[in-house]
């Protein structure tokens, strides 16, 4: 290129805004007397004004749902009848606007509250996602029969109370167990505390059923049924541990003023006028759903949602979320904090 004789050059940028794509060009010369120098400044001018103006328009982070749990709220593979199971967690994103909310189904099969606290795949690296703003809805005790007797146990310590064990890993280190309580509180306190709306969830009814005149394996009857039988005397469990975890997360939410959905007596009931033999076609053994019964589940959670009288959760319902009656009010307790005079 001859002295005094500069080429018209220039770079081009491209960059997303919300979901539009803005395309960036500035236009500028080059000329041999300058040398390379003025060329990077106004490339660099051009790079950054857009990611600056791309910083500026970009969209807020929309409100996320968190789902801690276990398999009960997010499992895979096929069940017994080869077609696939599903946690409750999954089908509950189609009850909430996608345009307003995310759920982020973080759930961990074959989990503990224990286990899922120091599992660092699991609550470490969950906690510190949590925004103001976000919701929690926590629910465990499918898992936590203890107390655990060695690190590889995955149970907790039964109760609420202040109770620890020391369990020895492999490396001579010294893992802390504590109660049940206690996980769900440290979890629930810690995401409060960062701004998150916390719901406590009791644990998700599983598919055992009992009746004084037969006898099931889950759902199955183990022999024939007797002529005086009588389905309608047919009752599923209410909640693992003859129902103390259940019961555990009602005294957990009370004493944190923390809002406390019973999903174990409010899908009880609701199985229990189905029937037995309607409910198991739900299930592939006695914790895992199919496709329908992981939807049947979330819809009971969402009806549960609308039933505390703060509402929070009503903006961001779907069509299909909206559509749906709220929960009598005896499943839920809103365990408000007291008014201050």
């Amino acid at each position: 290129m001859a002295p005094g004789n500069p080429a018209r050059n220039g770079c081009e940028a491209t960059a997303l805004v919300g979901k539009t794509r803005v395309v960036s060009r500035l236009m500028f010369t080059t000329d041999v007397r300058f040398g390379s120098y003025s060329l990077l400044i106004l490339i660099a001018a051009c790079f950054f004004g857009v990611i600056r103006g791309h910083a500026a328009d970009a969209t807020p982070r929309l409100p996320t749902i968190f789902i801690l749990g276990d398999s009960t709220a997010r499992t895979s593979g096929s069940g017994k009848n080869g077609t696939p199971m599903t946690g409750w967690g999954t089908p509950l994103a189609d009850y909430f606007d996608t345009e307003k909310t995310t759920v982020a189904n973080v759930a961990h099969a074959g989990t503990s509250s224990r286990t899922y606290f120091n599992n660092p795949n699991d609550w470490p690296r969950v906690a510190p996602l949590i925004q103001a703003g976000d919701f929690v809805l926590l629910v465990f005790g499918i898992n936590d029969g203890g107390p655990p007797r060695t690190v590889a146990a995955r149970g907790s310590i039964p109760g609420i109370g202040a109770e620890t064990a020391e369990l020895k890993r492999a490396d001579g280190t010294i893992e802390i167990a504590h109660t049940y309580g206690w996980y769900v509180s440290a979890m629930a306190t810690a995401a409060r505390n960062q701004g998150a709306r916390v719901f406590l969830l009791t644990v998700t009814t599983r598919n055992m059923w009992t009746n004084p005149k037969a006898k099931f394996r889950d759902a199955t009857p183990t022999e024939p049924l007797p002529a005086d039988y009588d389905a309608k005397d047919d009752r599923i469990e209410r909640g693992t541990a003859d129902g103390k975890y259940t019961r555990w997360t009602k005294e957990v939410g009370e004493k944190l003023n923390l809002p406390v959905l019973d999903l174990t007596n409010l899908c009880a009931d609701r199985f229990e006028k189905m029937g037995r033999e309607a409910v198991d076609k739900f299930y592939s053994d006695h914790n895992h759903t199919y496709a329908a019964g992981a939807d049947f589940i979330a819809a009971a959670i969402v009806s549960g949602l609308k039933a505390f009288k703060d509402g929070s959760v009503l903006p961001l319902l779907s069509a299909k979320g909206k559509n749906l009656p709220p929960a009598e009010r005896r499943y839920v307790s809103d365990n408000a904090p007291p008014t201050a005079k």
